[in-house]
């Protein structure tokens, strides 16, 4: 069987109509903050006194039921010894227990924690009271009734007082709370345009970076055109279109002894893979066997001439296998005699080149070239700068269509606690 009192009903929020509008800054809303918490502390400190003086009368007089209680036999004697027992342990128990509960000395609700700890005091009282007739409600309520209605009656006053303190508690709380939000919310908005000051101020440079870029730009392609103007800078294409016309007759060369070494690539690859010789021969010969262009030169005649006689006497010697070992001889004999003829066209084509490449100096390309890199370069800037605008402009506009959301909340809270319809000044 539960012992209760009543179910527990919840407090509804008090709300007031709007009696008058206020227009303030932002400097205003401490204050305005401060006052509305004075203003609730005054109000529910003030009734919660009352509301104590109040529990101390339902404790005195649950006190006054219990001596009575314990004083009444309870008609015991005409009952059961071992039901007369459990009433004896069951009247010891509530008894001792309810003055122990009410016995405790409640708190002065001078400040907003004396009034959550009376609060959590009367919430314990009505507890742990309500738990010690709980465990004996069979007791209470077969042989203590009238007892126990006067108990339910004391307890469901104690309740509804409790009811009270906790709306009092709540009010605060809220307020507090609402405060607290007010307070984040204008430190968002003083983030947000310190923010949207920052990126404005990072807009304006980016914009004055691109400005000085094109002016780089400008200034650039004019010094590039007054080069192209030059009659050096025609000289220079003209030399540079002759040596560019050299290049197939530099290829010919090339084909020409590449022609030649393919003759002996079979026996001289075999060769470079079992010869004895010394380093730096062996590393001509790998460049013979890769690009002999590269290789034939007055310096390298003669260490050529010396792998070439080498390759022929491994050939006789049956040390290089080849399928006609006379025909290889013969065309590597054939190789070192047109050795002098590979060089002069190679030097004969050199000295033409050295030539021309000397009158290149007429101009300075690389003065002209490093122009031309800056305005690439200068350009792939203002690309960037202006990419870094767009983004910048998005954020801006995204962060400025939050400070609005949050002045009107910010405007709702403080009208609904301070009664007053708000309006900040921007």
């Amino acid at each position: 069987m539960v012992f209760g009192w009543g179910k527990k009903k919840t407090g509804n929020e008090i709300v007031g109509s709007t009696r008058q509008e206020r227009q303030i800054s932002f400097s205003d809303i401490n204050l305005i903050l401060k006052e509305n918490e004075a203003r609730l502390l005054k109000r529910i400190l003030g009734q919660a006194k009352s509301i104590r003086e109040q529990i101390e009368v339902e404790q005195k007089n649950i006190l006054q039921t219990i001596l009575q209680f314990e004083k009444d036999d309870l008609n015991a004697e005409d009952v059961d010894k071992s039901l007369k027992v459990l009433i004896e342990r069951g009247k010891k128990a509530v008894g001792s227990g309810v003055k122990r509960e009410t016995a405790v000395v409640l708190s002065n609700p001078d400040t907003y924690s004396n009034l959550a700890n009376l609060n959590a005091q009367t919430g314990q009282m009505l507890k742990r009271i309500g738990d010690i007739l709980g465990i004996n409600s069979r007791v209470m309520h077969v042989f203590a009734r009238k007892y126990t209605d006067k108990l339910k009656e004391d307890l469901a006053d104690m309740a509804n007082n409790k009811k009270q303190l906790q709306i009092f508690v709540d009010e605060y709380t809220n307020l507090e709370s609402t405060s607290t939000n007010i307070l984040e919310e204008i430190e968002k908005i003083k983030n947000s345009k310190k923010e949207i000051e920052d990126k404005n101020h990072r807009l304006t440079e980016l914009k004055r970076e691109i400005e000085d870029h094109k002016k780089t730009i400008n200034n650039l392609e004019q010094d590039i055109r007054t080069l192209k103007s030059k009659n050096e800078y025609h000289e220079f294409l003209k030399v540079k279109k002759e040596i560019e016309s050299l290049a197939p007759e530099r290829n010919n060369i090339k084909n020409e002894i590449d022609l030649q070494f393919s003759k002996i690539s079979r026996p001289l690859g075999k060769y470079s893979y079992i010869s004895s010789l010394e380093k730096p021969l062996k590393n001509i010969m790998a460049r013979l066997v890769e690009e002999p262009i590269e290789v034939i030169t007055n310096d390298n005649k003669n260490a050529i001439i010396e792998i070439l006689q080498a390759v022929v006497k491994s050939v006789v010697a049956g040390n290089v296998s080849v399928k006609d070992s006379q025909k290889a001889v013969e065309q590597i004999e054939e190789t070192i005699s047109r050795l002098d003829e590979f060089i002069n066209l190679k030097n004969d084509l050199s000295k033409k080149m050295n030539n021309l490449e000397s009158k290149l100096s007429i101009f300075n390309i690389k003065d002209l070239e490093e122009k031309e890199k800056k305005v690439t370069r200068t350009k792939e800037d203002i690309l960037q700068c202006e990419s870094s605008i767009k983004a910048l402009e998005k954020e801006i506009s995204e962060e400025s269509t939050r400070t609005p959301q949050l002045i009107h909340d910010i405007e709702t809270k403080l009208s609904e606690i301070s009664r007053t319809k708000i309006t900040l000044k921007i």
